[in-house]
């Protein structure tokens, strides 16, 4: 074998692993990027210790509300249940993304009748507070959900509004945490208006189990 054929061998064999590397390299670039999932878009935990402060306190806003009622004290059982409510929409409020779905829920809660108009006043708002949350496949999935919701309210697309609205509000939150919060501020709400008609220590049950699986999740996940 002569000098040359050796040296194009050797430069064959060089370009190999280059080559396996562009290829692979093509490969990945021609797979499409997975869609962003609804509902991990979880908060660091500094805003999880935060909640979970918030969750703490109506936890035992709540029990001593509980152990009020069961005493006869109808006006201490209120006060004290009311001030869980106030925690609990804290805790809902914490972080960018939960600040954002308030925003959301106040948008689709100013619906009046089949009157949308008054909707899209709203809408510069939700696009500043979008702004304040992280470069992310989730929020920029959220923001094209809201951007086809002004669409359709300003009759450029068909269909209902709250739909995509609805789907951006789940697409920044984070189940773990949202789902039981949610559960315990609609369980307090309830509370509210039935409040010593039932004066057993089931009537609490609902709300108090909520408000541990919440406190559980942000407790477990709060790890630097």
């Amino acid at each position: 074998m002569n000098r040359q054929t050796t040296h194009h061998k050797c430069l064959l064999l060089a370009s190999i692993p280059f080559l396996a590397l562009s290829l692979s390299m093509s490969a990945i670039a021609a797979t499409p990027a997975a869609s962003p999932k609804p509902g991990q878009l979880c908060p660091g935990p500094n805003i999880l210790l935060v909640a979970a402060e918030d969750l703490s306190a109506s936890l035992d806003l709540a029990m001593r509300s509980r152990a009020a009622l069961l005493h006869k004290d109808q006006a201490t059982a209120n006060s004290k249940l009311t001030s869980a409510g106030t925690a609990l929409h804290l805790a809902a409020s914490r972080g960018a993304a939960a600040r954002t779905n308030l925003l959301i829920d106040a948008v689709i809660q100013s619906r009046v009748g089949e009157d949308y108009a008054q909707l899209l006043t709203w809408f510069p708002l939700l696009q500043t507070s979008l702004l304040t949350l992280p470069d992310d496949a989730s929020v920029s999935a959220a923001g094209d959900l809201i951007g086809n919701a002004e669409n359709i309210l300003r009759g450029v697309k068909d269909g209902d509004p709250e739909k995509p609205l609805k789907q951006a509000r789940h697409m920044l939150a984070c189940d773990g945490l949202d789902i039981p919060l949610q559960q315990a501020i609609a369980e307090q709400g309830k509370l509210m208006k039935q409040l010593g008609q039932n004066e057993k220590n089931s009537s609490y049950d609902a709300l108090l189990y909520s408000l541990r699986s919440a406190l559980a999740y942000v407790l477990k996940n709060n790890e630097q």
